[in-house]
């Protein structure tokens, strides 16, 4: 019996692995390393420190001036007030980055590939740092589904999340954009809060801090994720007065995850001080504007421009389960809930809510591990349920909707679903088709993004 139980319990690492390997397969078919498709758009400020520090020796960037040396490279620096070039992203990708791109900088160095960075190794390093994130995310993600869940519902959401959602696709398709990284990482970030709470130990507060520097110094909003390590397992008003006696009693760990979160953060601190004199400073500019008065939740969830819900729709059952888990896991119910309504606000009040060149509001996957959590409470629930007609056809819904992600992932990758375009004309036009239709192109509607960044209505036309 204990044989049994042990050989289900790798059911969702087996699945977790299938996911890996044929996201290997995939990108390996693809081969976009080979023709530098990368480093590109939001890539090229991630990676930049990477160059600029070990190939350039130049973090001022001041080399791209005169440069009139053999490499070809391409960075987008801001000018700050006082004339510096400034990377605009932190760089927090660039450490996470950073072992890939070492190896890829050694073998162009010993290869007859140009070393200046933006070769074939260098693109070819991203892809293989982004599926490496992937799996380790996938790794921690089993583990946190099976200390709640048995393997069935842990092996069903694994398969959800791997296969059915846009993680799969900013998995394999878009492997170095940040998504898959904030993914892995916050859902090691969930898993030892949780083991931190078992057992107070300074190892898991090290880690805890590490992993909050990380996850806030690429997304500085991502911050928000601090909340669930804060609200876990509260349960009563009671519980938040004795929350607040139970960390000045660990004040050792609660100082050591402090410590170790500015220590991740120092670099970039030294970086803007250097550069502009001051250690913190906004190199997005006016970018950055959110309207806090005026949130886009239902657009994100709900456009077919990047909506949620709209192209990875078994991700409804995530929403559903929140509410579930208020009577059947208690223990992580006021932590998810109130982390993912401060989230949502914060990701859907810029003023780019639909996040420019992207497939399903992309932001959200970073909190996938999180709210796996809540597809667990939601599906344990439906399994137990006396009603067999109910619980089969919530089942079949649930599995009509993976298959209709897949659809989504698979069109958006043969470029019949638009990146920042999509109007209700246009998703229903192509909706049975794999490829755009000869009227497809005709049916969209491109953004405004002057009007957007001033707090106006972005998209005036009907469809959105």
């Amino acid at each position: 019996m204990k044989n049994t139980r042990n050989y289900f319990s790798r059911l969702p690492f087996i699945i977790a692995l299938l996911a890996i390997l044929f996201s290997v397969s995939i990108t390996r078919n693809i081969e976009l390393w080979k023709t530098k498709q990368i480093i590109q758009w939001d890539v090229i400020s991630y990676y930049a420190y990477l160059p600029a520090a070990f190939i350039y020796n130049d973090l001022t960037l001041n080399f791209m001036d005169n440069y009139d040396g053999p490499h070809e490279f391409t960075m987008w620096p801001k000018t700050a007030p006082n004339g510096s070039k400034v990377i605009i992203t932190s760089m927090g990708m660039s450490f996470m980055y950073a072992p890939f791109f070492l190896a890829a900088h050694y073998y162009a160095l010993n290869s007859e590939y140009d070393a200046g960075g933006y070769s074939e190794p260098y693109h070819l390093a991203l892809i293989i740092s982004g599926i490496f994130y992937f799996a380790l995310g996938l790794f921690f993600l089993c583990k946190l589904l099976l200390h709640f869940f048995n393997p069935y519902i842990s092996s069903f959401v694994v398969l959800i999340l791997a296969g059915g959602t846009n993680l799969f696709y900013y998995g394999t398709f878009e492997p170095a954009v940040s998504h898959v990284f904030s993914f892995a990482l916050i859902t090691m970030f969930v898993w030892f809060t949780i083991k931190w709470y078992n057992n107070q130990s300074l190892g898991y507060a090290i880690i805890l801090g590490i992993l909050i520097g990380l996850i806030s110094l690429i997304r500085p909003t991502n911050i928000i994720i601090s909340l669930f390590f804060i609200l876990y397992n509260i349960r009563g008003r009671k519980d938040f007065l004795n929350r607040v006696q139970f960390f000045i009693t660990e004040y050792k760990s609660i100082l050591l995850i402090l410590i170790f979160f500015f220590i991740i953060w120092a670099p970039q601190f030294i970086y803007w001080y250097k550069l502009t004199g001051s250690i913190l400073y906004n190199s997005y500019a006016d970018a950055s504007r959110f309207f806090f008065d005026n949130p886009k939740t239902l657009k994100g969830f709900f456009s077919y421009r990047n909506g949620w819900l709209i192209y990875s729709p078994v991700m409804i059952f995530s929403v559903i389960g929140l509410f579930i888990a208020r009577k059947t896991n208690r223990e992580f119910f006021v932590a998810i809930l109130i982390t993912f309504l401060v989230f949502i606000y914060i990701v859907y009040s810029w003023w780019c809510w639909w996040y420019g060149g992207s497939f399903g509001s992309r932001p959200m996957v970073d909190i996938y591990g999180m709210l796996a959590l809540a597809l667990g409470a939601f599906f344990t629930y439906i399994t137990n349920l006396r009603l067999k007609a109910l619980k089969y056809s919530i089942l079949a819904i649930a599995f009509v909707l993976v298959v209709a992600g897949v659809h989504h992932i698979n069109k958006r990758r043969n470029w019949s679903i638009h990146w920042d375009s999509m109007t209700k004309e246009a998703f229903w036009d192509s909706y049975f088709r794999i490829r755009p239709s000869a009227e497809f192109e005709s049916k969209l509607r491109a953004p405004n993004y002057e009007n957007a960044l001033k707090g106006l209505n972005e998209y005036p036309e009907n469809g959105d």
